[in-house]
C-alpha cells in the first residue's frame, strides 16, 4: 500500500533514511569504537542524492524548455550554499577561538578548498602524503563528501543534456539514453573504485571517480523505476534487508576495511532496497516514516554541517568524547542545526525575485568572500617569520639548556611561532626534493656551499630529512657542497620495507638509483638516519644497513649515522596551546633500540651519533627546550630546533 503523501512527490521514508544515515555518521564521529563502520552513512547519502537529483533532472530535461539547466543550478545554489558557507565562516571564526595557532593555516586552506568544492581532492593529497597524514583532523574535513556531491551536480546535468541531445538527434528515446549514460558512469566508476581501493585505499576514499558510482546507483534507480513490486510484504522484506545491510556494515566495518571498493556495495545496495520498497503501511507500522526520523532527516544537511566542527573544537582540549560529553554535543548540534535549518536553509530555498541567474551571482560572491577570509588568514600567518639569528642567544638557548645547564628566561615567545609550527620544515620540502612514495628517479637539492670542492650527501627517509637544517649549516661552515637524497618512508637500507602494509618496490628502486648517483658524486661523507621500522625483523634491518654502508665504504665514503629521534605522545601544537606545562613524554616510552649502532658494529668507516640527550632530559622529552619548540608533530623535529643542534651535531660527529 503506497502512502497517499507519495502521490504528491514527497517520500517520507527517504527523509527517515536520511535520519538513519546522519545518525550513523554522528555516532561514528563521537564514539568510533561503538560504531566503527558508521562512516557508511555518507554512502547512503550518496545514493539518496543520486536518486533524487537524477529524477528531478530527468523531469526537468524531458519537460522541454531551454533554461532547465539554469533553473537547476539556481535551485542547487539556494538549497546548499547559504548553510554551507555560513558554517564555513563560523567554523573559521571558531578556529581562531578554540584551536591552537598551529592548526590555523591548514584549517584556512581547507576552508578555501571546501568553499571551492575541492575538499575531497585536497584531503586525498593529504592522506597519501607521509607528513600530511599525521595532521590532526580539521573542523571542515567532513566537507569532502559535499565536494563530491557538488562536483556531481555540476557534471551530471551537462552529461544528461548531451545524452538527450544525441538521443533526439538519432531518434532514440531520451530516457533510454540517460540510462545508458548513467550505466556507463556506474560501471566505470565502480571498476575504478575496486582497482584504486586495492592499490591505494587512502587515496581511493576521497577521490571523486571512486565514489561517482554510488550516486549513479541512485540515479539508475530513479530512471529505471524505483518500484519493484506492489506487494506490501515483499516491500517490507526489502526494507528490512536494506536496513539490515546498512546497520550490519556500520557495525562490522572499521578503519581497517578497504573502502570504498566492493565493501561499499552492502550499504549502498541496502539504501537502494529501502528506496525501492517505498512507503510501507501495515497497520500502525510505517517503516522509516517515523516522526523523529523524518525530523532528523529534514535537518540532516544542517546536522552534518555543524556536528563535526563542534566535535573537533571539543576534542582539541580533551583526549576523547565520553558518554555525557557526547550527549551534550549531540544536543548542541541539534540546537545549532535547528537554527540553521529554520533561518538559513528554509529561508533561501524560496526563489529570489528576478532572473534565475541572481542566485548564481550571489553564490559566486559568497564563495569569493569565504575564500578571501580564509586566504587572508593564511596570508597573515605566512608573513610570520622565524628569526633564526635568535637561536643560541640568552633568550633562546635551545639545546644548551640540556647540555650546558643554560638559563632559560620565562615569558619569552617561543620559536617558531605556533602559527608556523606545522610548516617549520626543512627546505627540501619547499624545494620539492624530498620525494614522495611513488617516485623512483632521484631528485636532489644542492645545499651547503654549492661551489665547494668537497661533497657530502644526506640519505634516508623523513627522519633523515629532519636533520638537513643542521647538516646544511655544518656544510656551509666547512665550505662543503651538500647533496640531499631523501624519500618518504624509505630508509637507506637493503632491508625490504612496506608502505602501509603493502610492498614498497619504489623504495628499493630509488635506493639503487641513489647509490648509482652517489658513485658518480664520489662524496667523502654521508649522513643518514631513519625512523623505526618495527615490522622489519631486527636482524634483517641490520644486514640491510650493513650491506649499503659496506658498499659505500669500498668506494671511500665515510658514514655518519644519527640515531633516530624519540616519538612523543601528544600533538605539540594543541598541547602547547592548551596546557604547555604537561607537554612531555617519558623518555623511556619515546626511545627505541638504536638499530644504527647495531648495524655499525665492526664497521670502522661508520660513526653512530646519538643526539637524544640534546632533545630530551634524563626522564622526559618535552615539547619545548630552551624556548625553542622541539617537535613539529609526534615524530619530527622542527627545522628551527634542528638548526639549533648544528654545533652539537658537528662536535658529536667529530667534524
Amino acid at each position: 500500500m503506497i502512502d497517499k503523501r507519495e502521490e504528491h512527490g514527497w517520500r517520507p521514508e527517504i527523509q527517515g533514511l536520511r535520519g538513519v544515515a546522519v545518525a550513523l555518521v554522528v555516532v561514528f564521529h563521537l564514539w568510533p569504537a561503538a560504531l566503527p563502520g558508521g562512516y557508511v552513512g555518507v554512502d547512503v547519502f550518496f545514493v539518496i542524492s543520486g536518486f533524487l537529483i537524477t529524477g528531478l533532472l530527468a523531469r526537468m530535461a524531458t519537460a522541454g524548455g531551454h533554461a532547465w539547466l539554469l533553473t537547476f543550478y539556481s535551485r542547487r545554489v539556494r538549497r546548499l550554499l547559504p548553510a554551507a558557507l555560513l558554517a564555513l565562516l563560523v567554523t573559521l571564526a571558531g578556529t581562531l577561538l578554540f584551536l591552537s595557532k598551529a592548526r590555523w593555516e591548514e584549517t584556512a586552506i581547507q576552508v578555501a578548498a571546501s568553499a571551492l568544492h575541492v575538499q575531497n581532492w585536497w584531503l586525498a593529497l593529504q592522506a597519501v602524503d607521509y607528513l600530511g597524514a599525521a595532521e590532526a583532523p580539521s573542523p571542515v574535513q567532513h566537507y569532502w563528501s559535499l565536494s563530491i556531491e557538488e562536483q556531481f551536480y555540476v557534471v551530471w546535468p551537462l552529461l544528461m543534456a548531451a545524452a538527450i541531445w544525441l538521443a533526439r538527434r538519432f531518434g532514440y528515446p531520451p530516457k533510454a539514453a540517460l540510462i545508458v549514460a548513467l550505466a556507463l558512469v556506474f560501471t566505470g566508476s565502480l571498476a575504478a573504485s575496486v582497482v584504486v581501493t586495492q592499490a591505494d585505499p587512502a587515496w581511493a576514499y576521497f577521490v571523486t571517480h571512486t565514489r561517482l558510482w554510488e550516486l549513479a546507483l541512485g540515479g539508475l534507480l530513479a530512471l529505471a523505476g524505483e518500484r519493484v513490486s506492489p506487494a506490501a510484504r515483499l516491500r517490507l522484506a526489502m526494507m528490512a534487508a536494506g536496513i539490515g545491510a546498512i546497520v550490519a556494515s556500520a557495525l562490522l566495518f572499521s578503519d581497517a576495511t578497504p573502502f570504498p571498493g566492493l565493501h561499499a556495495l552492502p550499504p549502498t545496495l541496502g539504501a537502494v532496497l529501502v528506496i525501492a520498497a517505498g512507503g510501507i503501511r501495515l497497520g500502525r507500522f510505517r517503516g522509516l516514516d517515523v516522526a523523529i526520523l523524518r525530523a532528523i532527516g529534514d535537518r540532516s544537511y544542517s546536522i552534518y554541517l555543524w556536528h563535526w566542527p563542534l566535535i573537533v573544537f571539543y576534542t582539541a582540549h580533551r583526549p576523547g568524547v565520553g558518554l555525557f560529553a557526547g550527549l551534550a554535543l549531540m544536543a548542541l548540534t541539534l540546537g545549532v542545526s535547528e537554527l540553521s535549518y529554520r533561518f538559513v536553509e528554509q529561508r533561501y530555498r524560496r526563489p529570489l525575485a528576478g532572473a534565475e541567474w541572481r542566485p548564481l551571482a550571489y553564490g559566486s560572491m559568497a564563495i569569493a568572500v569565504c575564500v578571501a577570509a580564509s586566504g587572508g588568514l593564511g596570508y597573515a600567518l605566512d608573513r610570520q617569520g622565524v628569526d633564526i639569528s635568535l637561536i643560541g642567544t640568552g633568550r633562546y638557548p635551545g639545546p644548551a639548556a640540556l647540555l650546558a645547564n643554560a638559563a632559560v628566561p620565562a615569558d619569552v615567545e617561543l620559536l617558531p611561532p605556533l602559527g608556523k609550527l606545522k610548516r617549520d620544515m626543512p627546505i627540501v620540502y619547499r624545494l620539492k626534493c624530498h620525494q614522495g612514495q611513488d617516485s623512483t628517479v632521484p631528485v636532489s637539492c644542492i645545499l651547503g656551499d654549492p661551489g665547494g670542492t668537497r661533497t657530502v650527501v644526506v640519505t634516508g627517509d623523513s627522519h633523515a630529512a629532519q636533520w638537513i637544517p643542521a647538516i646544511d649549516r655544518i656544510a656551509r661552515e666547512h665550505g662543503w657542497k651538500l647533496v640531499t637524497f631523501t624519500k618518504a618512508a624509505c630508509p637507506f637500507t637493503r632491508a625490504p620495507v612496506t608502505d602501509n602494509g603493502k610492498p614498497y618496490p619504489a623504495c628499493a628502486q630509488w635506493r639503487d638509483n641513489v647509490l648509482a648517483e652517489i658513485s658518480k658524486l664520489r662524496p667523502e661523507l654521508m649522513f643518514t638516519s631513519q625512523s623505526n621500522y618495527d615490522n622489519v625483523p631486527q636482524d634483517v634491518m641490520v644486514e640491510g644497513l650493513r650491506s649499503v654502508w659496506g658498499e659505500l665504504g669500498e668506494e671511500g665514503v665515510r658514514t655518519i649515522a644519527i640515531r633516530n629521534t624519540p616519538f612523543i605522545r601528544f600533538d605539540p601544537g594543541d598541547c602547547l596551546a592548551a596546557n604547555p606545562d604537561k607537554c612531555a613524554t617519558p623518555r623511556k616510552d619515546g626511545e627505541r633500540i638504536n638499530i644504527l649502532a647495531l648495524a655499525a658494529a665492526s664497521l670502522d668507516h661508520v660513526r653512530v651519533v646519538d643526539m637524544n640527550d640534546a632533545l630530551c632530559g634524563k626522564e622526559t622529552c618535552a615539547a619545548v627546550v630552551g624556548n625553542i619548540i622541539v617537535w613539529r608533530d609526534y615524530h619530527h623535529m622542527t627545522a628551527t630546533y634542528a638548526l639549533a643542534l648544528a654545533p652539537y651535531l658537528a662536535k658529536a660527529a667529530g667534524l
